[in-house]
């Protein structure tokens, strides 16, 4: 069976063993989970928009939207974010491993999302937002180690298995060491590579690690759950149920680059017409 090829981050695109019709030959359960995560996501900036670009502006206006920018603080520093948000990500990072095993070239992959993340940096740094080390920094990253260790292992799947199970395990347990006893006087600027390092200054910030531990965790377990490439969950795929969840999942890329510039234009024009007249409030 041909493993897919796509481009860079579609964070996981998986295929399925099942000789189905163009379009619904995918792993569906992966693309439902990572529609969570990006529907969550959008949610999160959506809710980070308004308190930190607009909500000052608008209960400035008018106080009638104190309210808003009430329910924004609240969820933005609440405990179920706090519970919550690190999960989410985790989940997209461990998808991102599965999807290592299922690449036709992560190499190919790599680079694109490499290339991907650079422009990022470069709009982002126009706008004084700038985002130097993001997640689709981290996960480029992540990708082109996944490739260098299939490579070393050549492409003995079993071999590769274990080393990302090992590598993960060490990484995510050395990060969390380190993390409580955190090295002095240690140079902020590689603060890239984990946050004990300190000082790191990025408006989406996500380090090497712990994050490269799940994502090579993700690579190690899917490559027993998904060994045959095909749906664990079959008798739940049906009527279609799950695609409006799916279609997000399955557009993950597209989503990230595009989400936060369309919900700040949205914003903008809702503030310039109806709440604060003439002021588009985030300045383009």
């Amino acid at each position: 069976m041909e493993k897919e090829n796509n481009s860079a981050l579609t964070i996981a695109k998986p295929l399925s063993k099942r000789k189905l019709s163009k379009g619904k030959n995918r792993i569906w359960e992966l693309d439902f989970i990572r529609g969570i995560c990006v529907l969550l996501m959008i949610w999160d900036h959506f809710m980070f928009n308004i308190s930190e670009i607009f909500g000052e502006a608008w209960a400035t206006a008018n106080p009638i939207h104190n309210g808003i920018l009430d329910f924004a603080y609240n969820y933005e520093s609440g405990m179920l974010r706090e519970i919550f948000h690190p999960i989410i990500f985790c989940l997209f990072f461990i998808l991102c491993g599965i999807s290592c095993n299922l690449s036709r070239s992560n190499l190919k992959r790599g680079i694109e999302a490499l290339f991907l993340a650079f422009g990022i940096t470069v709009v982002t740094s126009l706008f004084d937002m700038s985002i130097t080390f993001g997640v689709l920094h981290m996960l480029a990253f992540s990708i082109l180690i996944y490739y260098i260790i299939s490579k070393v292992c050549m492409d003995n799947n079993r071999l590769i298995s274990m080393v990302c199970l090992i590598a993960g395990v060490v990484i995510i347990v050395v990060t969390q060491v380190y993390t409580a006893n955190p090295p002095k006087n240690v140079n902020p600027d590689l603060g890239f590579i984990a946050t004990y390092f300190g000082g790191y200054q990025s408006a989406d910030y996500f380090p090497i690690l712990p994050n490269l531990g799940y994502v090579l965790l993700g690579a190690s377990v899917g490559s027993f759950v998904y060994a045959e490439r095909k749906s664990v969950l079959p008798m739940l795929d049906k009527y279609g149920w799950y695609k409006p969840v799916s279609f997000w999942g399955n557009k993950a890329l597209a989503v990230y680059i595009l989400h936060q510039p369309i919900i700040i234009v949205l914003l903008s024009l809702i503030s310039y017409l109806f709440i604060t007249p003439g002021n588009f409030v985030f300045p383009f």
